[in-house]
């Protein structure tokens, strides 16, 4: 913590502190837009007429178009020094088509199909964005405390989405439909171009030209480049693999959670945005501890602990179905899943080289939404021939796959402090970094 104080001294670092701050700001408002909107798509579905099937389109469809999308963002992003307008310019028009859902009620026909095709569209400027705004936060942070101070970001962000889905929920139950979704969708559009505004204010740090890739290189020579680098190759494809198993887990269940709590369990709206407003605490406490977390033993070790949770996370949420026990649950889950985010998104810059950072970002983005375009269609298929609880389980069973592949990249003295063997060689994690981190 005294680093980061030290970090963020004006006189040491004016134009970190600049960036955090505004940064912060930032993601603060942004988030307000998501918590208000996002986990309430499944249950505009629903209200909407949706099938099952219908729901977990929601979720495929839009991930196979940034699997398509991601890549060729990532050789558009690789090619401008500048990466600031790139993101200002897409995120822009991703939250602008809030505007679009929030009138899908009044159209008279094909009110499902219209929001699954508002919502892949949207996918598209934000898996730009996305790349570009990942790739513009390794410039603008320094990789040894990256952790510590994306644990603090997450924090603050993670404290407005609590406040957007308690006022979401409550307008959701209070306000009669449809009119309660419409507004609910103008509303986060309007925290989406405040968060616009704020980002503009950001400060992208001088870069070297030799950093930017200026002349057009085939698509696959640049994913041969990150598989095959001699030094981090080997590890950024175990981590891909066991990111592809672990979303796999996921985009299985991505439609279940909703038809649990809306069809099976009967549940009202305010106590659906209970679950996500508990869930977000303890997201903003895991940030803050798994982010100390990282900085002292390292971010692999951290996304292996918060995988064992989460793996197992679904048999457990089965196991009552009292809403006592479903909040604890999501305590749990939250708590965890702000570590598991905060890893994730410090080890696809640790496992690739600075120049290569968005389309590494592209590469792992690919895999995972790939995993989320096929999972639904599996996890629908399992749900109605054998029934939700089924479902879970496989879902829990796909997520602990995951960890036989990423134990290749943790060794015993992860754990204990004690020298360890490794298949890879990995420098000792939480004491010299990994990757270029």
């Amino acid at each position: 913590m005294e680093n980061l104080k030290n970090m963020l001294e004006p006189s040491v670092n004016g134009e970190v502190k600049h960036n955090f701050v505004y940064g912060t700001l930032e993601g603060m408002v942004s988030n307000m837009a998501f918590s208000l909107a996002n986990p309430f798509l499944g249950v505009y579905a629903i209200a909407l007429g949706a099938s099952s099937l219908m729901v977990g389109l929601l979720t495929a469809i839009p991930a196979l178009v940034n699997a398509l999308v991601l890549l060729p963002a990532a050789g558009f992003v690789e090619k401008r020094e500048s990466r600031l307008p790139i993101v200002l310019f897409w995120a822009g028009l991703h939250r602008s088509l809030y505007l679009v859902l929030a009138f899908i009620p009044f159209v008279p026909l094909g009110k499902p199909l219209l929001l699954v095709i508002t919502v892949t569209l949207m996918s598209i400027p934000g898996a730009i964005s996305g790349v570009a705004w990942t790739a513009m936060m390794g410039d603008m942070f320094p990789a040894e405390d990256r952790g510590e101070i994306f644990g603090l970001r997450n924090m603050f962000v993670g404290i407005t989405g609590i406040l957007g889905t308690m006022v979401a929920g409550r307008l959701l139950d209070r306000v009669p439909f449809p009119g309660n979704f419409t507004l609910l969708f103008v509303i986060a559009a309007g925290f989406g171009g405040c968060g616009i505004a704020l980002m503009s204010k950001m400060r992208e740090p001088l870069q070297d030209p030799r950093c930017h890739v200026r002349k057009q290189t085939r698509l696959m020579t640049r994913i041969k480049s990150l598989f095959y680098d001699e030094e981090l190759g080997s590890k950024f494809k175990v981590f891909c693999v066991s990111s592809f198993l672990l979303w796999f887990g996921f985009g299985f269940l991505a439609a279940m959670w909703t038809i649990y709590h809306v069809e099976v369990l009967k549940l009202s709206n305010t106590v659906i945005a209970g679950f996500s407003v508990l869930s977000g605490i303890t997201t903003v406490v895991g940030s803050r501890y798994f982010g100390k977390m990282a900085s002292r033993r390292g971010n692999i070790i951290v996304l292996f602990a918060c995988m064992i949770v989460v793996g197992i996370f679904p048999v457990l949420y089965m196991l009552s179905p009292s809403i006592s026990f479903l909040n604890s649950m999501q305590l749990v889950s939250g708590f965890f899943m702000g570590g598991l985010n905060l890893a994730v998104f410090n080890l696809v810059f640790a496992y690739s080289r600075p120049e290569k950072s968005p389309s590494a970002t592209a590469v792992f983005n690919m895999l995972i939404n790939l995993a989320s375009f096929i999972a639904p269609f599996l996890g629908d298929a399992c749900y109605k021939r054998f029934g939700i609880h089924a479902t879970f389980y496989v879902g829990a069973g796909f997520r602990l796959l995951a960890l036989i592949s990423l134990s290749r990249l943790v060794e015993f003295g992860d754990f204990t402090g004690r020298r360890g063997m490794n298949g890879f060689g990995l420098r000792k994690v939480g004491l010299q970094g990994e990757g270029r981190a």
